[in-house]
């Protein structure tokens, strides 16, 4: 279905998600750039944050939490984030062209 194709309540969702997204990843780049937080201590410390709060949601969103419930919401988990990585590699093409792209411009706009 085409995204204009959705109803107004699914589409406004979607701009709400990517209006968060968005305002998340500028305060974290900007935490990241001014207390020179090395880029893989950030990744790391982002991945380890999104596991626990994805296991303080499943336990705060079930009637009776188990550890077999939680194992199986992070297996669903996982296939998520094995979804986003599929994707990050089919588009790895494009996105390097992209970054080579903009650096190109950036250095362009700086002499």
């Amino acid at each position: 279905m085409a995204e204009h194709d959705q109803p107004d309540e699914e589409f406004d969702f979607d701009e709400e998600q990517e209006a968060h997204a968005e305002e998340i990843k500028n305060i974290v780049l900007d935490y990241v750039e001014e207390n020179e937080v090395p880029e893989e201590t950030a990744i790391f410390t982002l991945i380890q944050l999104a596991v626990s709060m994805q296991m303080a949601t499943y336990m705060g969103s079930v009637e009776k939490p188990s550890a077999t419930g939680l194992k199986m919401e992070l297996d669903r988990f996982g296939k998520e984030i094995d979804d986003m990585l599929r994707d990050a590699k089919n588009g790895a093409s494009e996105f390097v062209e992209d970054y080579k792209a903009a650096m190109e411009e950036e250095g362009d706009a700086e002499e």
